[in-house]
């Protein structure tokens, strides 16, 4: 996916790094060295050359089955005895092959010097490695205790519990070997950090490109028992719909408010995405219950506005994001700029009615529970009413409130009359009654200066 960066070592102390044959200094005959010390030097050079060598070539083997390990345990979780049991057989075969072919000629290679030994990464998920050989006393902190742990297969008394459509699929090699192959091409690009989240499908890290520091988020998937594709331009074959989705949305006019998709892998098992991180940033719930848990109006009007314009756009690109909520909005501290994100559980936006949902509950529509169906755009304009409603009251709406809501009688008196109106126009119980997505920025709400 492109050339691999690499990051010089400095030579230090005595070892040599890039000069491996020093040219030594010119020696007079009255003052050259008997044979028996041209030997010893020349051992000596061998010595530190060799040396020099099977270290950066044993770092790179440890940074490899690392990130190996690390990512068979998040894409392959065995639960009972026997999976624990395949599992440590299929680490330490994989751990021998890699000591075999420590080995072979192939060490030699140079292609085999440009590879993770260069590649940093600063934080707890990438410094967890084995103390080198040279200092076996060496101390683990915390976080590399921490890693260990997580990189050890689970114990049958914690069973891991899948979440709906998941499914259990121990990997073959040919697939460990294409996840390692994507995972160091990744690391050739990028320096991975931190854990951001993880969910039923997989994990979000932190990470910064090599080529011009630019902040992102890599995101690692598997993929469910039915995956859906779907079509984009300009590519030639269907891609899983998430990454689909998140392409589209940003097709056409340009929003700074719809994440943006750097790159991707799709491989037989799972994806990867590589997506804009905007930077400082926090989701919106944290950010919310930093502020007190409330917003006042001028700060709601602000997010509120944004968050519209990018359910607007993404509706005009034909997408149906179907989980707009606090986690799913990044708000930048320094700006107040906010982003929409994950598209994960989204789909193509139809005319025609959904008889399924995919989301979160309280922002889901009441005709869904009514009739068992709903509509793209009202459905849209619902969860953006329910975002409204928690940011200036503090909390999610109830039964009390839909009564209220279904006569136009909902109103709070620590809110503006426009503000009750417009909560009243979104969350209205009946899809017909509530006010049109692409009308919601001309409501009287947002004509309100501060």
């Amino acid at each position: 996916m492109g050339q691999r960066v690499s990051c010089a070592k400095k030579a230090t102390g005595s070892e040599c790094v890039y000069n491996s044959h020093p040219r030594a200094p010119l020696q007079t005959t009255a003052n050259a060295p008997n044979p028996h010390q041209l030997e010893e030097r020349r051992a000596s050079i061998a010595e530190v050359d060799g040396g020099g060598r099977e270290e950066r070539e044993e770092k790179r083997v440890r940074k490899k089955r690392f990130w190996r390990r690390l990512f068979c345990f998040h894409f392959s979780r065995p639960r009972a005895e026997k999976g624990e049991k395949a599992w440590g057989e299929k680490v330490e075969q994989s751990e021998n092959q890699e000591q075999e072919a420590e080995a072979g000629p192939s060490r030699s290679s140079t292609d085999d010097h440009i590879s993770l030994e260069h590649i940093t990464c600063t934080v707890e998920d990438c410094d967890h490695q084995e103390p080198p050989r040279s200092s076996p006393d060496a101390l683990k902190s915390s976080e590399e205790q921490k890693m260990q742990e997580l990189l050890q297969p689970p114990v049958q008394n914690s069973p891991v519990i899948l979440s709906e459509g998941e499914i259990e699929s121990p990997q073959t090699e040919q697939q460990d070997d294409d996840m390692s192959m994507s995972i160091e091409e990744i690391c050739s690009k990028y320096n991975i950090g931190n854990k951001l989240g993880e969910g039923g499908f997989g994990a979000v890290y932190a990470g910064v490109r090599f080529t011009d520091n630019l902040p992102v988020a890599l995101k690692l998937a598997r993929k469910p028992e039915a995956m859906e594709y779907i079509n984009i331009p300009d590519h030639p074959k269907p891609v899983p719909l998430e990454i689909g989705l998140t392409v589209l949305a940003n097709k056409g006019p340009s929003t700074p408010h719809i994440i943006k998709l750097l790159e991707w892998q799709d491989l037989p098992n799972h994806y990867i995405m590589v997506l804009q991180r905007p930077s400082p940033c926090v989701n919106l719930f944290e950010f919310l219950q930093s502020c007190g848990g409330i917003f006042n109006e001028e700060i709601a009007r602000h997010v509120m506005r944004q968050v519209v314009e990018a359910a607007n756009s993404c509706c005009s690109q034909g997408v149906f994001h179907r989980d707009i909520k606090e986690e799913n909005i990044l708000v930048n501290t320094d700006t107040l700029d906010v982003t929409l994100i994950d598209f994960g559980c989204g789909d193509l936006l139809y005319e025609t009615a959904y008889h399924t949902f995919s989301g979160t509950l309280q922002y889901c529509p009441p005709e869904y529970f009514k009739a068992g169906k709903y509509y793209g755009r009202q459905a849209t304009v619902f969860s953006l009413g329910v975002l409204l409603y928690s940011m200036v009251c503090g909390y999610f709406p109830d039964q009390s409130d839909h009564d209220k809501l279904k006569d136009w009688l909902w109103y709070l008196p620590s809110l503006t009359k426009e503000c009750s109106h417009l909560i009243n126009a979104c969350l209205h119980p009946e899809p017909e009654e509530r006010i049109h997505l692409d009308r919601l920025l001309l409501h009287d709400w947002f004509k309100i200066i501060p």
